[in-house]
């Protein structure tokens, strides 16, 4: 096993975090509960003894358009455990019980990407499309879905067509997550779905008016739905020629209370991605982890878990199987921090008929996250590191990926947000053998402005750059060099801005 100076750079990263995390004052948490006292069956009702009933987990804890002064206080604690599928979130703010908040939006952006003999092209997207952010809290029921669509017009996409790699005029994107949870006594249910169709790469929004469009998204609709680990969904890190294709993937998981303290997890997850043109790899996946948690406090908390999972590659005979033991530990303020990180050793073996034939590595496995709010700020930080599918281009690969964002209020109608993430991805290969290597970065700022009770105008600049081998391994790479867009979107809700259905 090898590490390159790049992977020791970002681990480091993650163990700074770690620091940061330990060094938060701890009065903060929620009050102590006596370990002796015996366990007593969980709420079965929504309300816990207040008036207003709590959201899920899954909301996240910021209503993006809410008026109110951001008040710690008011959170309801996060449940989800270490071993779960699900990250730790900083909980979520109980005066936000039901939302349907239906949106419309039109955006109007300049590209420019790298021409054929080195100067650039400045070509015009616009993109048409419509948001869902609906929550809905009933008995011992949380119902979630986070819906973002619509239609992109490339203008004098001609010109730039070999950078794109036969990008037609007009395509589709949609991205849908849907989740369940259920509380009875002890037990706690969680059934999510998590479902993509789109020309490009779903990590740097390629093909859905770029990463400038995606910072804009991720400040408007707070929630933890589509930051599950990459060994949970197929892997889309790495920007192909355009392409659409179909990401899927659907989780359940189910959590049994032992103790005031102890808990036993158990996940599964299925899932495919699918290329509707030929010339990309084709995959499905399956995974299933378990693990144990105990709560050392009210803030801190660790873990030990193991998962195995399997990927075959759609009509080749090939596959890749990979089992983990990783040790985690978790520290939570409510309202303020939440923090994660499990490591352990992964063994993954390679079955099949290709080049390299059969074969086994080992592997360090990681997955961190790291999520810090003030009243006007929050920064949010991933990192993952292990076996993927492939994103289409390898027949699996070793992954490492980093995400991070930034979001700040600077008046009542004024906020801003900023997202960035590096991924480097290898194809796998036995110990000591050559690998093909991409990797690229993407960078979003996006400021937004409230117009009225119900429309918003936002400002956005996105940057991508990926850097890929010299022999491409599948029909289309895509082109090499920094592409950038900057532009305008208008919003328009249904309900007022920072009102919800009650």
């Amino acid at each position: 096993m090898t590490f390159g100076k790049k992977n020791w750079a970002v681990i480091a990263a993650v163990a700074l975090c770690a620091t940061v995390a330990s060094a938060q004052d701890q009065k903060q948490g929620a009050p102590p509960v006596d370990p002796n006292a015996p366990l007593q069956p969980l709420d079965t009702g929504p309300n816990n003894g207040s008036t207003n009933q709590p959201i899920g987990a899954a909301r996240g804890v910021n209503g993006p358009y809410d008026s109110q002064t951001y008040d710690p206080s008011q959170v309801t604690p996060d449940r989800n455990t270490l071993a779960g599928a699900t990250p730790f979130t900083l909980g979520s703010l109980q005066h936000n019980t039901n939302i349907f908040d239906p949106a419309i939006s039109g955006s109007q952006l300049g590209e420019v990407v790298p021409g054929n003999s080195g100067q650039t092209i400045l070509t015009g997207v616009s993109v048409v499309g419509g948001s869902l952010n609906f929550n809905r809290t009933w008995s011992q029921y949380h119902f979630s879905t986070i819906y973002n669509g619509g239609e992109t017009f490339n203008e004098g996409i001609g010109a730039a067509s070999t950078f794109f790699g036969n990008e037609p005029s007009h395509s589709q994107f949609h991205n849908l997550a849907v989740a369940q949870e259920m509380d009875w006594a002890r037990w706690r249910i969680l059934l999510q779905d998590n479902f993509a169709f789109s020309p490009g790469a779903t990590f740097t929004n390629q093909g859905m008016g770029g990463p400038g469009l995606a910072a804009q998204l991720s400040s408007m609709i707070g929630s933890s739905l589509t930051s599950l680990s990459q060994s949970f969904l197929p892997s889309e890190n790495i920007n192909t020629g355009y392409s659409m294709r179909y990401m899927n993937g659907v989780l359940g998981q189910a959590e049994y209370s032992i103790s005031r303290r102890s808990s036993l997890t158990f996940s599964g997850s299925y899932g495919l991605l699918h290329f509707t043109s030929a010339g990309f790899v084709n995959s499905t996946m399956v995974d299933a982890q378990a693990g144990y948690d105990y709560q050392l406090d009210p803030s801190n908390s660790i873990a030990l878990l193991g998962s195995y999972g399997k990927i075959n590659y759609t009509g080749t005979g090939n596959s890749t199987t990979d089992y983990v033991g990783a040790f985690a530990y978790g520290r939570k303020i409510t309202g303020r921090l939440a923090f994660q990180v499990a490591a352990g050793p992964q063994e993954i073996q390679a079955a099949g008929t290709g080049p390299a034939g059969s074969f086994h590595l080992l592997f360090a496995s990681v997955n961190s996250t790291l999520n810090y709010q003030r009243r006007r700020s929050g920064v949010s930080f991933t990192y993952t590191r292990g076996l993927s599918a492939g994103s289409g281009v390898f027949e699996g690969a070793t992954s490492n990926t980093f995400k991070a964002q930034a979001n700040h209020n600077f008046t009542r109608f004024w906020t801003g947000a900023i997202s960035g993430g590096y991924s480097l991805d290898n194809s796998l290969a036995p110990a000591g053998a050559a690998t093909t290597q991409f990797d690229n970065w993407f960078a979003g700022a996006n400021l937004g402005r409230q117009v009225g009770q119900h429309a918003q105008i936002n400002f956005n600049y996105g940057a991508s750059m990926q850097n890929n081998p010299a022999t491409c391994p599948v029909a289309n790479c895509g082109g090499t060099g920094l592409q950038q867009t900057f532009g305008m979107t208008v919003n328009w809700h249904l309900r007022p801005i920072g009102m919800s259905a009650r």
